[in-house]
């Protein structure tokens, strides 16, 4: 992140992965928020459990072939060798669609054989909507590698519109969770056919071979992609929502710890588009040179933390009043769980950016080992836990295992790679962070506690001098992008807060 054309397509690919993360969290706010009023939130359980499922399925998808096609693409991209980058995307977009083909099938017989009979149309749609979100997941990480996150931007807002626009529908027309289910459908299937037409206008360059080794070394880093991702889902996505299933005969401990994990998830994406963007560009900077790889980490965690603390800690802070006034009083028990759900997903804000630097450099090996150890952990704590206190014990579990994770992910790329970890500078966001949260526990009414805590956040920011020199020279950078007339005010804004 020291060069400026590095900080400049940082910024940029942030930029227009905000605004699809904006708009895709305002169409899964908005949307579930009067599906959960309308329906209640025990008549959502078994609706919540099949998006997890369904979730989980698609997510294979995403781990294996797509984060394979970024990396390859992304360092042939920028060796020159375009032709070798095409091959490469259209091999594993092949191999996308038969995969998503067989899981697709099989999720389908499984319906059929063991799923519900009163819920069997809703399980259909839903099973449905697998192959849409898995075709679309290789021509996005193309883009991703291309370092033009932009080009997902519209497919994406248009796909979310159709989602939303026939969720409003179903409900304004009754037809009730099947017509939810089959939005579900329709928006990414339109999302994935203008992704893939997207590639079709960059992606011009005459096919090379792809040599065998190549090929090799693909299939295993896209072998433990999927692995990574099977493990990781028992730490990061909510299969704690099955042991709740299982082990908890309340069907609203399902809803709650979704509800509070999904607005989590959400808000998750702020960081996480910066985070997305700072991969991009470790990837393509590994193949321009992989001397400044190590500092993007270090860097990029920082600015991560920088971002999500505040919205976390925040949320935790004020989450009890903005429940009760958005969801209703139905859903005052799910407060305590949305403050521990926030909380403890701080560390996973901070394990972006080594993640990254272990796909980049090809070393998910040790991702997976770590999925597996902690994922124990999570399961023995699930087991322990979710009986008797339900979905507050699903958000400890979770955490638990997220927290542990992190800080193993940490210390190895510490490790392995000798980062200099700048934990003052943390330490001095962490301080700020403390500050928040008293000013916003301290005031009642909603609005004003958050109007509180962002005060003293960027009050104790400048304080602190969390922020130094080179933030400053970075935020400039960042700044020179904008229209003319909004560069003073964005120079005065970063002169409060950074020295």
């Amino acid at each position: 992140m020291a060069q400026p054309d590095n900080t400049r397509t940082i910024a940029h690919n942030t930029f227009w992965y905000s605004v699809e993360m904006l708009f895709g969290f305002l169409g899964a706010l908005i949307a579930p928020i009067l599906v959960a009023r309308v329906m209640g939130p025990a008549r959502l359980g078994y609706f919540s459990y099949m998006v997890v499922l369904t979730n989980f399925t698609a997510g294979v998808g995403a781990y294996g072939l797509p984060v394979t096609t970024r990396k390859y693409m992304a360092e042939y991209l920028n060796r020159g060798q375009a032709g070798l980058a095409r091959s490469i995307y259209w091999l594993n977009f092949r191999l996308q669609m038969g995969i998503a083909a067989v899981l697709t099938t099989a999720a389908l017989a499984l319906v059929f054989a063991a799923g519900d009979p009163s819920q069997r149309a809703i399980s259909v749609l839903l099973v449905l909507s697998i192959a849409p979100r898995m075709m679309g997941f290789v021509p996005s990480q193309a883009n991703n590698a291309a370092e033009s996150m932009r080009r997902n931007t519209g497919p994406s807002l248009v796909g979310g519109l159709v989602t939303v626009s026939l969720t409003l529908v179903s409900l304004w027309v009754g037809w009730d969770l099947p017509g939810v289910a089959a939005s579900m459908i329709a928006g990414p299937a339109v999302e994935a056919v203008l992704k893939i037409m997207s590639v079709r206008t960059w992606l011009r360059a005459e096919p090379e071979p792809i040599p065998d080794a190549l090929r090799r070394q693909m299939w295993i880093y896209s072998g433990h992609g999927i692995a990574l991702m099977l493990l990781n889902v028992v730490v990061w996505d909510r299969s704690d929502v099955l042991f709740l299933k299982w082990l908890n005969h309340d069907p609203a401990q399902i809803t709650f710890f979704s509800t509070a994990f999904n607005l989590t998830e959400r808000l998750l994406q702020i960081p996480t588009a910066f985070a997305s963007s700072v991969g991009v560009t470790m990837m393509a900077q590994y193949g321009r040179g992989q001397e400044k790889v190590k500092a993007m980490t270090v860097e990029g965690a920082r600015y991560a933390f920088l971002i999500a603390v505040p919205l976390l800690v925040g949320a935790a802070c004020v989450g009890g009043p903005a429940v009760v006034l958005i969801y209703g009083e139905r859903f005052r028990p799910m407060v305590p769980v949305l403050s521990l759900v926030a909380l403890l997903a701080i560390p996973k804000a901070l394990s972006n950016a080594p993640t990254q630097l272990l796909q980049t450099t090809a070393n998910q090996g040790f991702l997976v080992a770590c999925g597996c150890c902690f994922g124990a952990v999570d399961i023995g704590l699930d087991i322990l836990l979710t009986p008797k206190y339900g979905a507050i014990g699903a958000a400890i579990a979770n955490g638990t295992a997220q927290t542990l994770a992190a800080v193993a992910v940490w210390i190895y790329v510490y490790r392995r790679f000798e980062l200099n970890l700048r934990l003052g500078s943390f330490a001095r966001i962490a301080i700020a962070a403390i500050g928040l949260a008293a000013a916003a526990v301290a005031v009642r009414q909603v609005v004003v506690a958050v109007a509180a805590g962002a005060a003293a956040w960027f009050v104790l920011l400048r304080v602190t001098r969390a922020l130094d020199g080179a933030d400053w020279q970075r935020l400039i950078n960042i700044g020179r992008s904008a229209p003319a007339r909004l560069q003073p005010l964005w120079n005065s804004c970063v002169d409060l807060v950074a020295p």
